[in-house]
């Protein structure tokens, strides 16, 4: 069988294009950066085809809580559902294209779920449309194809869709080798709610013309059984109402903590804020405070029994749009309970065990930092 393609010009001659090596991984890399349509979306889901916004290329995962970069993943792309999408890239000449990349994906996506911060994802895309001379919210308005999309829904979503592990993983390869097509089609049978396919982009050349055909692999009719397909429609959990969720933190933690969470959820009623349940296979409750300028995120409980202080979502509002304002609630929390934060976590989200929180007295230490942060975005000083 020809490994070639025939393309017939306009003049009815004909152009012979031939099979051949990617000069380099980094023309590959860059091709995929430039054109992100290469990634198939039709093909990875017919009935909305996916479309991929680049957040970076070159992206820092970190390896514990507030750390620097332990790894660099090749892309980070996010569709237009906000699910983030981890693109590893390897030419059929490297001989690590078939196991040592799926070890190293996994270390990407099972610490990117957990220690990347919303708000460094977001400054990363800002930075990445800069260096393009683009507006990062005009971009993302097109990519949303809606001129008035909500621009802070969307980063909340990609927030709960890396939070409920709701990622996808893709290889990409101008031979994806058996032995890769094997361990994709099993670990994309097996993960829920997270998706693994392979991409194979062949890679033709012939009189100064270049051609890429895409082609997916890694999909399996049972694969997809399983999963239910694997939109945001279908992996986001349940909307929960509130009393409903508190019944599910009781059941998953114990009465003790979801009474203490019910306290916290009363104080931020006091303050006059807005409480919403997330849509996720473990929803959290969000804590919505409007004030003169707009409004932001500041806190919420999750289901793990978590309490968070969620600075990356103040980044926006005065006096916290400073590292130092947000140092300054980042050292009080660990001073008053005992918590060691590294650095980063001023742009993430420092948490405190409900646990810690079931004495009034605690409670109080908290809700004076918590009333300081209010007060200090609500007279934008």
């Amino acid at each position: 069988m020809s490994d070639g393609i025939f393309i017939v010009r306009d003049d009815n001659s004909l152009v012979e294009m031939r099979s051949s090596a990617f000069e380099s991984e980094d023309l590959l890399q860059e091709l995929l950066a430039t054109h992100p349509s290469l990634i198939a979306g039709d093909a990875v889901d017919p009935t909305n085809p996916r479309r991929w916004l680049l957040i970076a290329r070159e992206q820092a995962v970190p390896g514990e809580e507030g750390g620097a970069g332990r790894w660099s993943l090749d892309h980070l792309f996010v569709d237009q559902d906000g699910v983030p999408t981890l693109v590893e890239v390897k030419r059929a000449s490297d001989t690590r294209g078939r196991r040592e990349v799926v070890a190293q994906m996994l270390d990407y996506a099972a610490n990117g779920v957990v220690y990347w911060p919303m708000e460094a994802i977001r400054q990363q895309f800002e930075r990445t449309c800069a260096a393009g001379e683009r507006d990062a919210d005009e971009a993302l308005r097109e990519h949303l194809g809606r001129p008035d999309a909500d621009l802070e829904e969307f980063w909340r979503g990609v927030d709960v869709n890396l939070r409920a592990g709701r990622i996808r993983m893709v290889f990409v390869a101008d031979v994806i080798y058996p032995e890769l097509k094997r361990i994709v089609e099993f670990l994309n049978a097996q993960m829920s709610p997270a998706e693994v396919i392979a991409l194979e982009i062949k890679h033709y050349t012939g009189q100064g013309l270049r051609t890429l055909v895409p082609r997916l692999i890694g999909r399996t009719a049972e694969a997809e059984r399983r999963k239910g397909g694997n939109t945001a429609a279908s992996t986001a959990g349940p909307q929960l109402k509130v009393d409903e969720w508190f019944a599910r933190l009781a059941t998953e933690r114990n009465a003790a903590e979801a009474n203490t969470a019910r306290m916290i959820y009363d104080w931020w009623r006091a303050q006059g804020c807005e409480i919403e349940v997330t849509r996720a296979q473990k929803p959290s409750f969000r804590v919505k405070l409007v004030h003169e300028r707009g409004h932001c995120w500041p806190a919420g409980v999750r289901l793990d029994g978590k309490v968070v202080t969620a600075l990356c979502y103040v980044m926006k509002a005065v006096p916290f749009d400073t590292i130092e304002a947000r140092r300054e609630v980042l050292e009080n929390l660990e001073r008053t309970f005992s918590q060691r934060y590294g650095e980063r976590v001023a742009d993430g989200e420092p948490t405190v065990p409900l646990a810690l929180l079931q004495e009034a007295a605690a409670r109080e230490k908290l809700f004076t930092i918590w009333q300081s942060l209010v007060d200090r975005i609500r007279a934008g000083t």
